[in-house]
């Protein structure tokens, strides 16, 4: 428990915030870096390490990458590259100090810029596991797919109670997860396309609002990546990873704590296949004295769960700001201290 002193301390501080995979979309970031050409550097290093233009696939030029966007492999090294770029600019070119960031964590791949942020890895080795991630990942989808003739496939579930969604999902035992928890009235379903269709179906006639399919072609966070966590640990020790003493202490959105340089790999590890608590994440940030959040990277998926959040449990006056455009950005210089 937070000692009313802690809590009053971190009132003062920002939390930095890094979405995962769905936040990404054509053209995302390009204003940024047109104006801010040094920032370029992070992409032409990504692009490196997958042998691929990697802006050419996101601002999908006279159409020539139509769709690579939103395919595993490339969405992900994407957002991971977007997402640290605009926390060095924070950092670099907006003077924010360190000193005045409390937190860091991710929803999902997030977890990965939000290591960078906290100082765990460099720039470089984190494209590289991120890169491997998800090519490995998609490439377990495909196999799958292969072998069984049955696609993944994830879904947002709008306007329903977790316990009626669970119910529903009762049904669907072997074949359909609760991977998100995003808010009160907010999940995600992940698992066999055909089965997470019908279970969307089966919701909405239990009084969901809303079954909204995510551009996001694997099943993450549920027991179908289980191949893909067995993958991941076997990376990180056939490449001897070691992560570095976060400067800023990272907040595990899987976990719901904070994790040590020694606890990190597994959290990744157990987090393929361990559903996303955002509720409970940051209901403990906010419990914990946190009133000033920053998304770092594309989208304001993440912003709007945590006003919603925010608002469920009674806090006022929370600061939630954005980078996902040039006047959020800007805005961001009024309210660094």
């Amino acid at each position: 428990m937070d000692s009313k002193s802690d809590i009053i301390k971190n009132g003062n501080k920002f939390v930095l915030v890094f979405p995962g995979q769905g936040s990404q979309y054509e053209l995302m970031g390009s204003d940024f870096l047109n104006a801010h050409n040094k920032y370029l550097e992070y992409f032409e290093i990504s692009s490196e390490i997958i042998g691929r233009d990697l802006l050419a696939i996101i601002n999908n030029k006279d159409g020539r990458t139509t769709g690579l966007l939103d395919q595993t492999q490339f969405c992900q090294i994407a957002i991971y590259s977007l997402s640290c770029a605009l926390n060095d600019y924070l950092i670099n070119s907006l003077n924010f100090s360190k000193s005045n960031i409390g937190a860091v964590i991710g929803h999902s791949l997030g977890d990965y810029g939000a290591l960078y942020s906290s100082g765990a890895f460099d720039y470089g080795q984190g494209a590289s596991i991120v890169a491997y991630r998800g090519k490995m990942m998609g490439s377990i989808g495909r196999e799958l797919e292969e072998r069984t003739g049955k696609e993944m496939m994830m879904s947002a579930v709008l306007g329903a109670e977790i316990s009626a969604v669970e119910n529903v999902l009762e049904k669907y035992k072997d074949s359909v997860f609760l991977a998100n928890y995003n808010d009160y009235s907010q999940v995600v379903i992940s698992g066999i396309k055909e089965d997470v269709v019908k279970a969307g179906e089966d919701l909405k006639s239990a009084g969901a609002k809303r079954v909204i399919e995510l551009k996001v072609n694997i099943a993450s966070h549920c027991p179908l990546m289980r191949e893909a966590s067995k993958k991941l640990t076997e990376y990180f020790e056939a490449n001897s990873i070691v992560f570095g003493k976060s400067e800023i202490d990272f907040f595990s959105s899987t976990e719901v704590a904070y994790a040590k340089e020694n606890e990190v790999k597994d959290a990744l590890v157990r987090q393929l296949i361990n559903p996303v608590k955002w509720v409970e994440s940051i209901e403990n940030l906010l419990n914990s004295g946190f009133r000033r959040f920053i998304e770092v990277g594309p989208g304001k998926v993440l912003s709007g769960l945590i006003k919603r959040i925010a608002s469920k449990l009674g806090y006022e006056g929370v600061i939630i700001l954005n980078t996902d455009s040039l006047y959020d950005l800007e805005n961001l210089k009024n309210n660094k201290n």
